[in-house]
């Protein structure tokens, strides 16, 4: 018996250390507009029969964007580095380009922004975060990392934003068709944040998912669910595997 229990404890503990973050719906998650864009999108929570026990944001963009925002600012990236999340396409975009800013627009996103660090910034960059704080009236992230669903960027191709080369593009799927199942990421931050910018990364600031699509005025929408914080790989990290593209 005395065997058993400790067995058990051992289960219990290491099934703790998988973070389940704040589901869709809690007030955990607030709306995250932006001062030029007056159309923003819709965001509504519902229950898939496909995914028991899990709420889910539901999007819909139409020559919108906002995102829907979750503070990270509790998290430790040090002991759980790699997110996961479930996610599936319903109105796919077509962008012929989605590396320049007319067509920096996704049916779906997600966003990892990491503390701005003065320290490893140069006197420009300081000054640029003082003015947009004051402009904003908040804490605004430095780095970020932005994994997407794209329409014509094939998976696996990484590129800088181009409103913002303190934010990193990472294109895990590719389809330009609806995508009925879900389908699950797992990305470790601290692998991608030194990949895409040659530094470590900062303490985490927040979580957000968007579909936006007020650059080509077309209708969007797409689904999230299931946002995990994982602790670490035990032994040698596995390679990357390529995702699978979803055009057919």
């Amino acid at each position: 018996m005395l065997l058993l229990a400790v067995l058990l404890g051992l289960v219990a503990g290491a099934r703790a250390e998988v973070l389940l973050l704040a589901q869709p719906g809690d007030p955990a998650w607030q709306p995250l507009t932006f001062p030029k864009i007056e159309r923003h999108t819709r965001y509504e929570v519902e229950r898939p029969e496909d995914l028991p026990g899990r709420t889910a944001f539901r999007s819909a963009a139409d020559c919108s964007a906002s995102a829907m925002l979750l503070s990270l600012e509790d998290q430790n990236l040090d002991s759980h580095p790699r997110l996961s999340w479930r996610w599936r396409l319903r109105t796919p975009l077509d962008i012929a380009d989605e590396t320049v800013k007319s067509g920096d627009d996704f049916a779906a996103r997600v966003y990892v922004m990491f503390r701005f660090e003065p320290e490893q910034a140069g006197l420009l960059r300081r000054a640029r975060q003082r003015m947009g704080e004051t402009v904003f009236g908040q804490t605004l992230p430095g780095r970020a990392l932005s994994f997407v669903w794209t329409s014509g960027a094939s998976a696996g191709r990484r590129w800088l934003n181009p409103y913002s080369e303190d934010t990193a593009m990472v294109a895990l799927r590719r389809g330009r068709a609806p995508h009925d199942s879900w389908v699950r990421e797992e990305v470790d931050l601290r692998a991608e944040h030194l990949r895409s910018f040659g530094q470590a990364a900062a303490p985490a600031l927040g979580l957000a998912v968007m579909t936006d699509s007020d650059g080509s005025c077309a209708e969007a929408s797409a689904e999230f669910a299931d946002f995990r914080l994982l602790p670490p790989r035990a032994g040698p990290a596995d390679p990357p595997e390529p995702n699978e593209e979803t055009t057919p």
